[in-house]
């Protein structure tokens, strides 16, 4: 079962003005294009996932729009980021670290630089909170995280895990699966997780996620 948060940010923020949302996300996906090619294409790849999965969960409407556009902007704080931190080949400093958490929080504040976009940013700054409450940076725990954030992390780190980092190389589809199984009810959502896998384990596109 997918639990569905009390409350969030409202979806109002989405539907009052669609294409003054979208003018605003066209706009600075097209800066993290230039400054950051990896970065948006990972964001495109995830929204794209994020998509087919909400609609597989009947979502529709506003909410569906919120999960797409969640994706599309999630690491948008990435921009902040230092090279030395998003490309190093080995393990992160305590102050790389702690530098690479920020993300989630500047990428709330880029966004909340216009108004229209600021549910979305409250939105983006719970996509690396986990479900045993021992995510970043607010320790949310559970269905206090909103929906669109908790379908938004499983797409996140199976693409994450499926393309190569700095760090390391991609995995496989199946290992993907694997740890995705492994994380949920501690880093994620278990409905979201045993939803993920009952839609995607035997249909996702191999092709464009092999390692």
């Amino acid at each position: 079962m997918v639990h569905t948060a009390p409350r969030w940010n409202s979806i109002e923020d989405a539907r009052s003005s669609p294409d003054a949302v979208e003018a605003s996300l066209a706009a600075l996906l097209e800066l993290v294009e230039e400054s950051a090619p990896d970065v948006a294409a990972h964001m495109e790849r995830t929204a794209r996932l994020a998509r087919a999965f909400a609609l597989e969960l009947g979502l529709d409407g506003p909410l569906l729009e919120l999960v797409v556009r969640t994706a599309r902007v999630h690491d948008v704080g990435k921009l902040a980021i230092p090279p030395w931190v998003l490309d190093r080949p080995g393990p992160l400093t305590r102050y790389g670290r702690a530098l690479m958490e920020a993300h989630s929080v500047i990428g709330q504040k880029i966004l909340e630089r216009k108004p229209v976009l600021i549910g979305l940013g409250a939105l983006v700054r719970a996509t690396h909170e986990r479900w045993d409450g021992n995510g970043y940076p607010d320790r949310l725990k559970g269905s206090a995280i909103p929906l669109p954030s908790r379908i938004v992390a499983a797409c996140d780190a199976f693409d994450a895990m499926t393309h190569p980092r700095a760090y390391r190389g991609p995995i496989s589809v199946d290992a993907a699966f694997e740890e995705l199984r492994r994380g949920a009810g501690t880093q994620f959502d278990p409905g979201v997780i045993e939803t993920f896998l009952c839609v995607f384990e035997e249909s996702v596109d191999r092709c464009a996620y092999r390692a």
